[in-house]
């Protein structure tokens, strides 16, 4: 992540889905050179309606932006750290989220064959199919993506589909034993 904090918010937004026009920079003048003083006020809108401000004063208009900047990113850790994505995190839960889909699919009661089951487990699992999930649950309110903008990819829509089913479905799916029960079939594949 860049060290200059104005970089710091664009990036949090950009992970988000979100412009940089989300964050608007108001700039005052408070005192003429050669005492140079200057007055930012940046206010951040997310997709959920949420807007943060934050202030910063300084000689330079610069040196007040960046600390507008930082004194945001300082609300958004201590008040709505959900803002700040962590897409590893993310991404662990969409690869259990995928096994999920997997083991729906083959574990199904239906008398269907093994390759009718493979052909519907490569329709349900594919960015392009998951990313139109995602904007169908977006478009029903779905309160999960309510902080998701409108410029995430098509990979990172259907990532979060797959982390979302791993967060509803996991615990009801797996045994409070499973990640042991899991270990010793692991152990049995060495």
């Amino acid at each position: 992540m860049s060290k200059n904090a104005k970089n710091q918010l664009f990036e949090i937004l950009k992970n988000l889905g979100c412009l940089e026009e989300h964050a608007a920079f108001q700039k005052t003048l408070l005192s003429p050179p050669p005492n140079s003083q200057h007055s930012t006020v940046v206010t951040v809108i997310f997709p959920d309606g949420r807007a943060v401000k934050g202030t910063g004063k300084g000689q330079r208009r610069v040196d007040a932006e960046l600390i507008a900047a930082q004194s945001t990113i300082n609300i958004l850790r201590n008040i709505y750290p959900e803002l700040l994505v962590n897409w590893d995190g993310i991404y662990a839960e969409a690869q259990a989220g995928d096994a999920l889909i997997k083991l729906g699919i083959y574990l199904s009661v239906s008398s269907r064959t093994a390759s009718e089951k493979s052909k519907e487990l490569q329709s349900l699992e594919i960015d392009q199919h998951l990313a139109k999930v995602f904007e169908q649950w977006k478009a029903k309110g779905d309160p999960d993506l309510a902080i998701w903008g409108n410029n995430l990819g098509e990979k990172k829509k259907a990532t979060l589909v797959e982390s979302l089913l791993w967060r509803r479905y996991g615990k009801h799916i797996m045994a409070n034993d499973a990640p042991l029960q899991l270990q010793s079939l692991l152990k049995n594949l060495q």
